[in-house]
Parts: structure tokens; sequence; C-alpha cells
């Protein structure tokens, strides 16, 4: 590849370097000059290097406050990195109590799925975090980060006085008491097990499958333990529901089916009620905003000149600008419910610019 040097003659005879005749200006010797003819690959790999040494400072930063984080609002101490990580998440770290503990109480996962992070809190993980918290405050910390919904929470319901019986249960469900009145009617699964001498290891019964939003195990938790004594359990899991189910634990328990409300005498909640939750109030206003933001950015100049030109009317420019067939029509709305009318109208009313 040809050099600088090529092209311009002229060297200074002190310091060896290239220099143009007529300007007398310095130019790069040949090992500058090399550098620079190969096509700024040497800056690339610098720039590169520089890049991910930022990244990986922000990775800390962001890994650091999380940590605070999750000392501060849950009472965990997430621990050493560990070589791999989970939920389609390339990196994890163990989470035990903050004060010391080494019992296992979850795991955080992290790097990867739009640079987001997925904590996983155990049952024993759970008793530990609302001994020093309340749920309103847990989803307090959850609606101002902007989650609005629960990948997956277990509630449970012990019995020591021999009336949530597995045996019932399936008695409960052969009557409907599983149905939550939407969808199919749940199935249910014996998982018992007996040893080599016919005694009973396990007493379960499932209702539902792992795959649907509500899934239901009842078992013999004193048989578990292998304790003795009267202890059955019942217990939930659920999956994408509502942050709002902090609010009101045990009245959305016994919202869920006719067995939930025999368990608690709490007033039954559904997930979905009149009132918008926080995950049904986000879509309304994220489809709203886009189409006014769209009409703000294309109309905005056209529709100020004229409001300029029709001597400041509202009404004359509202009637220029909008077909009175349309007006008319009752069919042309938001794709939204009506339910979230309310609302929308106080996300414009509350504030001079809604968007």
């Amino acid at each position: 590849m040809p050099r600088l040097r090529d092209f311009l003659p002229g060297r200074d005879a002190f310091f060896r370097d290239v220099v143009d005749p007529e300007t007398r200006c310095w130019v790069p010797d040949d090992a500058e000059s090399d550098k620079i003819c190969s096509g700024i690959s040497g800056d690339r790999a610098l720039i590169e290097h520089q890049i991910e040494q930022y990244n990986q400072a922000v990775q800390a930063a962001y890994l650091h406050r999380l940590k605070i984080w999750l000392s501060s609002a849950f009472g965990l101490s997430m621990g050493p990195e560990r070589d791999r990580g989970g939920f389609n998440y390339r990196c994890s770290a163990p989470l035990f109590s903050d004060d010391g503990g080494n019992n296992l109480h979850g795991f955080a996962f992290w790097g990867g799925n739009n640079n987001t992070v997925y904590i996983q809190i155990s049952g024993l993980g759970c008793a530990h975090v609302f001994s020093g918290t309340e749920p309103q405050d847990v989803f307090k910390w959850l609606k101002h980060l902007n989650i609005t919904t629960l990948k997956r929470i277990d509630l449970a319901v012990d019995d020591f006085d021999g009336v949530f019986t597995c045996d019932a249960a399936v008695r409960d469900h052969r009557s409907g008491a599983f149905y939550s009145g939407k969808g199919p009617r749940p199935g249910f699964s014996n998982s018992c097990k007996w040893d080599g001498r016919a005694l009973l290891k396990q007493e379960m019964y499932t209702f539902g499958s792992r795959q649907s939003r509500v899934y239901w195990r009842i078992y013999n938790k004193a048989l578990e333990q292998k304790v003795s004594g009267t202890w059955n359990r019942s217990e939930v899991e659920l999956k994408g529901v509502p942050v709002d189910v902090l609010l009101d634990i045990a009245g959305y328990f016994t919202g869920l089916c006719d067995y939930a409300a025999q368990i608690n005498p709490a007033k039954p909640r559904k997930f979905n009620p009149y009132r918008p939750d926080l995950a049904d109030e986000k879509k309304a206003i994220n489809a709203l905003e886009h189409n006014v933001h769209w009409l703000r950015k294309q109309c905005s100049k056209s529709v100020a000149k004229l409001f300029h030109l029709l001597g400041n009317d509202y009404e004359a420019v509202f009637t220029a600008i909008v077909r009175h067939e349309d007006i008319q029509d009752e069919k042309i709305r938001f794709s939204i419910p009506d339910v979230y009318r309310q609302v929308i109208a106080g996300k414009f009313y509350n504030r001079s610019v809604p968007f």
C-alpha cells in the first residue's frame, strides 16, 4: 500500500519525518502512516475495548444498586455470582437474609432480556421478607418501578382441624368447587405414594395443570414433614397475576373459586374487577398515548394555524377538522374497554399536557 512519503519526497534531516516541501507541514512517519492507512483498525479495536469497559462499569453500577434495593426493600442480601443463569438470563446469584443467615431465600437473575432483572423468592424467603415489611409496601415499590404483573405467586392456607383434607378436596372437586367460572373445568390427579410395605409416604391431590394460570395442591403436610398430628395444606400456584394481589391477598385468594371461599372468611375479590387494576390502567394509557402522540406530532402546527386564523374559536376549529358523520358514528372509538374511560379522563384533566 502506498505511503504518504511516496507522494511527499521532502524529508527533515534531523527528525527524519516526511515534510511537505511547499507547506513545510509535518507528515506522519512510516509507522504512523501504516496505522492510518490500515483503515483505522487499530482505533476501532481501542474504541470497542473502551465500549466494553463502559458496559462493564454500567453493569457493575446496576448490580450495586440492585443489591442496595434488595437489602432496603426486602431485607435480602445477594451472595456471590454463580457460573450460570436461568430464565434466559446469563448471570445469577443466591439470596440470603441480610442478618447474616445461611438459609437460601431465592435467586436474582440478570444479564439479557432487555436489561431486565428477575427476582425469585422462596417460601422461606417470603416469610423473612414479610416479617420486616408489609405486602402494601412491596406493592408501592413495584408500582414505582412500573411492574404490573407477578410472574408467579404461591398462596397457602394450613388446616390443623382435619376439615380441608385431601378426601374433602376430591369431594369438593366433584361438586365443581375448584371451577373459577371461566374456561374449561380443571381436572385432578392423584399424586399419592406408598412404600414397599404399602405404607403411605405422600398424600397429595393436584387440581388443574402446571401450565394453567391456577394450579392447586392439597396435601398432608404432617406426613410430608414426618410429624404427628393433623396438618393439611391447601396451596395454589398463580401465574401472571397483577401486583394488586398484594393489596388484598386474602380477598383475591377467596375470590379464586368456591373451595377457596370456604377456607377464609375474607370478602372475595376477582383479578379483573370493574375498577381497573394497575396493568389494565397501563394498557389503556399506552393505547391512548400512542394515538395522541402521533396527532400532536403530525398536526399540532397546522391546527394551531387554523386556530389563530379563526380567532381562537375552539368550536370552529373542531368543526372544521372533524367530519360531522364521524362525530355521529358511535362505533369510532379507541380499542380499549369503556370501563377505562375514567382512567383516561383522569390522565387528561389532571395535567395540562397529558403526554
